[in-house]
């Protein structure tokens, strides 16, 4: 009888383990969609609104350091959970995963009026920190 309860216990305890992990890796990956959809959305709405360089420049780098936050988060969730890497992404995403996809297919428009200020050295120097951050996350 003892045996039995032995082998019950560590059942439930390796199906609360295996949930509690699962559930981790659940919040942890919706919290990061989260995060980067909201930065994406930030940095699209900044450029779109930018009435000069100075506006151009805070944008992108808003955008730079909502990213350097959230590149060790990205990299250590892939690292944990190659699972969601892969594409295997859960129904109840769906929403933030949209959500990061709209924001960044609003980028290609958005960057055609930094055109306008691409000769500024304060946006080009801006433009040279985010894309050695974002060089980060390969």
């Amino acid at each position: 009888m003892t045996r039995i309860h032995g082998i019950l216990a560590t059942v439930l305890l390796t199906a609360f383990l295996v949930l509690g992990c699962s559930s981790n890796a659940n919040n942890d990956a919706k919290s990061i969609i989260k995060n980067q959809a909201n930065v994406t959305e930030d940095y699209v709405n900044g450029l779109v609104s930018a009435k000069n360089a100075d506006d151009m420049v805070a944008a992108i780098e808003n955008y730079t350091e909502g990213m350097k936050k959230l590149i060790p988060e990205l990299k250590e969730f892939e690292k944990n959970y190659p699972e969601y890497k892969q594409g295997k992404m859960p129904e109840w995403m769906e929403a933030d995963i949209k959500r990061l996809e709209a924001a960044s297919a609003k980028i290609p428009e958005a960057m055609m009026k930094m055109v306008t200020y691409m000769m500024d050295g304060k946006v080009q120097a801006a433009m040279e920190k985010m894309g050695q951050e974002m060089s980060k996350l390969e």
